[in-house]
């Protein structure tokens, strides 16, 4: 799996459990640094 790391200090699975707490998708991107796409998956999985 490649890794991708925006330079924020942020880990994708940080960035996908604030998802997971209620962030909106699109805050989250723009704090860390993550393309929407890539947390989108975390809202899908808890389904």
């Amino acid at each position: 799996m490649t890794r991708f790391d925006p330079g924020r200090g942020w880990t994708l699975e940080q960035a996908r459990d604030l998802v997971r707490q209620g962030y909106s998708v699109d805050n989250v991107a723009e704090r860390t640094g993550f393309p929407s796409q890539m947390l989108k998956v975390a809202a899908v999985d808890e389904d």
